[in-house]
């Protein structure tokens, strides 16, 4: 077999490449179609080679290897299930990315199986062959059947819960957990508490809802009219998204504000908390239903961004009863306190206290649809690739 990793580039009789639904050519002129392709090769991965068209430019990468460890630190991780987030979208659209970092994977988050460790990780004695373990890359990779990724970055799970669920504790439930954290005072629970989430049909919305449910709070959340319905099963009040008509009759009311969508640099959010209460920013804030927003691979930095950079900065250092969490850099921030979280939540999982949401569970071909799904803003939850189902 090959030794090439699996970021690499591959060539001549090592890889495949398609666009879904063609036909892959290998290097010796044959061709396999459909469900053939997975069947015989044993890596496969969804690859971003350009930067000209976001999710039309991910093609299909297939490879006659198994991945070996990229570094003495890292090991080979069997996916069972990894995220397709916004942050996907805006990477495959080139924010974030640049040519000279391409070819890029998406995804991550990944749920998955210890399959090789390096030297360094294996001389660790934390990890075995075999564990079962969540993972938080940063540089993506996840939307593949096996990943390279530094021990340091993994954290051991229960085998009793379900891969597409257990994926979704590692984003959207730990940015929930580390908002409602920051917005408690002296620990205190959130029982007959007003509290406001200004995107609550989001991933993170509602996993903010499950979690403050669980410890009796009054929920209020924005949304499209459509989703007034949906948010309400959950035991959410609804507003509008648009704060010139809720706000009026909501100033000063809310205990907590959770704002995860920077509608107006969360100014309506501030306005809405009471003398005591709390607000908390999450970031960053991805806008993935902009058709105009182009897409760039140079490093251009659009007025939508620039404005949220703005919006940060105000709450961090302008504005009272302000948190804000910025959940790209969490992990590093407090690893081990990350780590501490993931497993609470992993219990509350195996408990069947939390259920999160999954949108779609899709197969690495249909990730670039599942990508458009998510730009239309229609999924409804968490949208999990599973590497090892057929498209």
């Amino acid at each position: 077999y090959s030794g090439t990793d699996a970021g690499d580039d591959v060539t001549g009789n090592n890889a495949v490449f398609s666009n879904r639904g063609q036909s892959v050519g290998t290097a010796k002129g044959a061709t396999v179609t459909g469900n053939e392709m997975s069947k015989k090769y044993f890596h496969k991965d969804v690859v971003l080679n350009s930067l000209e068209d976001g999710a039309n430019s991910l093609v299909i990468r297939a490879m006659y290897f198994i991945p070996k460890p990229k570094a003495n630190d890292h090991v080979v991780v069997k996916i069972e299930a990894s995220t397709i987030s916004a942050r996907d979208c805006m990477k495959c659209r080139g924010h974030g990315l640049t040519r000279s970092m391409l070819p890029f994977v998406p995804g991550f988050e990944v749920v998955g199986t210890i399959q090789t460790l390096g030297n360094a990780a294996k001389s660790e004695g934390q990890f075995r062959e075999g564990d079962r373990v969540a993972g938080v890359s940063t540089f993506g990779g996840g939307n593949s059947r096996f990943i390279s990724i530094p021990s340091k970055r993994l954290t051991k799970i229960s085998n009793n819960v379900k891969s597409t669920q257990a994926v979704c504790m590692i984003a959207d439930y730990m940015a929930a957990l580390k908002a409602l954290r920051m917005a408690k005072r002296a620990g205190s629970p959130f029982t007959g508490m007003n509290i406001l989430i200004t995107d609550g049909f989001s991933p993170i919305g509602q996993a903010v809802i499950n979690l403050a449910s669980m410890e009796g709070a009054n929920i209020y959340c924005c949304a499209d009219e459509s989703k007034h319905a949906y948010l309400a099963s959950l035991g959410a009040k609804c507003f509008v998204k648009d704060p010139e008509v809720w706000l009026p009759t909501a100033t000063g009311t809310f205990d907590v504000v959770i704002d995860n969508s920077c509608l107006d640099s969360y100014s309506s959010s501030w306005f809405a908390i009471n003398q005591k209460g709390s607000l908390v920013c999450i970031a960053p804030v991805y806008n993935i239903d902009n058709d105009d927003m182009p897409n760039n691979g140079c490093g251009i930095v659009d007025v939508t961004e620039l404005k949220h950079k703005w919006a940060g900065i105000k709450a961090k250092y302008m504005m009272t009863h302000t948190s804000f969490l910025n959940t790209v850099t969490c992990y590093d921030e407090d690893t081990e306190q990350y780590k501490q979280d993931l497993r609470y939540l992993m219990f509350l999982l195996e408990r069947g206290d939390v259920k999160p949401k999954v949108a779609e569970r899709v197969s690495l071909d249909d990730v670039p649809d599942a990508q458009r799904l998510m730009q239309s803003g229609r999924a409804n939850g968490t949208v999990v690739c599973v590497p090892w189902i057929e498209g």
